[in-house]
């Protein structure tokens, strides 16, 4: 029989910048783990500036936009707006919903274009196209196999654009005037576009893959014609990135920290008990709901005489909404800081006694792995894929403790502490049982066992034998004419 050429081209299509979001991250650490896999990459990104990290030996193909920022890099052949987001990006705040009908053209047309080119350039011998959305519908229309993976915002967009699409053809009925019409109608043409993009992306993708089993119960409702194309293949973290650091310098590390909700600038580095948020600013991350935690913890904490830190990483368009709850709460030592790379992050998650990611719906959660690989427990809502991380061994405690901070169920595992979403006094209990000691957890078995089951060598292999599977059935109906 024909021997199946092995993979060896792969070209990673991502609508957003490799890096300030769970999916951007995952991509960077995809293309790394390919490239030591001895691959050839190359990753169509979009961005509104050439100046950003990139890794050695990997091709990148930007789709540029305009920033923000007063005065924008001039890039040849960008779009007149941002990159647009599902919900919001440490550098963007256009997104789906607020673009127009034209804009939205645009924005295929930009797409269509870099990946027709590097098509022809590159050669793929798979395409790994991230969200089931408008790029990866695109890259459909090629005679190369595509994979696209879900991240959770892009299932979040397909039920928004239906729901939207319903409430303007109600509206459209009521609307008399001319000029306002052709505007909803315009926005009916969008929302419309969206959806058959996905389904389109659905249908012609060879595999599509999920990260958690939430997201595959969620992809079968609404794309139930492709359900027979699902591999559920969790994120994987990278251990160059993120492990457990020894005799870090506590001062060292916080004294490079500014305060950007407190007239005085300085971290208060005398505390006895750290607690960690990395994210983005949008709603579903429930930054909200941790600093209503803050006020409860916060005062039972310094009650018992003692001092605790809560530091904040990250930034978005809701930044100014939260510093201001944190004002009116007259939080003592909860502090926003701002963007931080990698490696600031990985000391602060060294550093850390406990994260947080206290979501409303997420998707997978790279954080959590994250946090857990530098040997700390995670306390995260029991929603989207969180669970899936969390959830080993499961037991429950009931009042296990008789302090007030303390009266509620919680699921705790080897590896960190479940509660339920929205449930600020949950997050604050959870916190307190674990600074009281009256939940304990085993460091070096946390981090060794997220090492062991969620390095990305081993994810990149899952993927790596899903690619393979996929061209062999391609190249099946040719071995089946051979002639011995």
């Amino acid at each position: 029989m024909k021997h199946i050429n092995n993979v060896q081209n792969i070209l990673l299509i991502t609508a957003f910048p490799t890096y300030g979001a769970g999916s951007g991250v995952a991509v960077t650490t995809l293309a790394d783990s390919y490239k030591k896999n001895g691959k050839k990459v190359s990753i169509i990104t979009a961005n509104n500036k050439t100046n950003f990290e990139k890794l050695p030996g990997v091709n990148y193909c930007l789709v540029p936009f305009t920033s923000e920022e007063e005065n924008p890099e001039k890039i040849e052949g960008q779009c007149n707006f941002n990159y647009l987001m599902f919900t919001t990006h440490t550098e963007s705040t256009t997104n789906f919903w607020n673009a127009t009908l034209e804009q939205i053209m645009q924005y295929e047309n930009a797409f269509r274009k870099k990946i027709s080119n590097e098509i022809k350039r590159f050669k793929p011998d798979i395409i790994h196209a991230q969200h089931n959305w408008i790029s990866s519908s695109i890259s459909t229309d090629y005679n190369i196999p595509v994979i696209v993976t879900i991240h959770g915002t892009d299932l979040m967009g397909y039920e928004k654009s239906k729901e939207e699409l319903t409430k303007l053809y109600k509206e459209l009925t009521l609307i008399k005037d001319e000029k306002k019409k052709q505007k909803i109608i315009d926005e009916i043409k969008k929302y419309n576009f969206y959806i058959e993009s996905a389904n389109k992306s659905a249908r012609n993708s060879k595999k599509i893959i999920v990260i958690s089993r939430a997201q595959k119960e969620k992809f079968e409702h609404l794309f139930p014609f492709a359900k027979n194309k699902i591999e559920l293949v969790e994120n994987g973290y990278n251990p160059e990135n993120f492990y457990v650091k020894e005799n870090i310098d506590k001062k060292e590390v916080l004294k490079k920290l500014i305060s950007n909700n407190y007239e005085k600038k300085e971290i208060n580095i005398d505390y006895d008990f750290f607690v960690l948020f990395v994210g983005k600013f949008a709603d579903f991350k429930g930054i909200d709901i941790l600093l209503d935690a803050s006020k409860k913890y916060e005062d039972y904490i310094y009650a018992q005489g003692k001092k605790v830190l809560t530091i904040i990483v990250g930034s978005g368009s809701l930044e100014q909404q939260l510093k201001k709850q944190a004002s009116d709460l007259n939080l003592i030592n909860t502090h926003f800081v701002g963007k931080k790379g990698i490696q600031e992050i990985c000391d602060l998650q060294n550093l850390a006694d406990v994260s947080v990611v206290p979501s409303r719906n997420e998707p997978f959660g790279l954080v959590v792995l994250e946090g857990l690989a530098c040997g700390h427990p995670v306390i995260g809502t029991n929603s989207g894929g969180i669970p899936d991380i969390l959830n080993i061994l499961q037991q429950n405690t009931n009042d296990i403790s008789n302090t007030d901070c303390t009266n509620k169920l919680f699921n705790v595992t080897p590896l960190g502490i479940l509660i339920p979403m929205n449930n600020s006094t949950a997050l604050s209990q959870s916190i307190c049982q674990i600074f009281d000691k009256t939940i304990e957890f085993d460091n070096t078995f946390i981090a060794d066992y997220v090492q062991k089951n969620y390095s990305q060598e081993n994810i990149t292999q899952r993927i790596l034998n899903i690619f393979e599977s996929t061209i062999q059935k391609n190249n099946d109906k040719f071995d089946d004419k051979e002639i011995y």
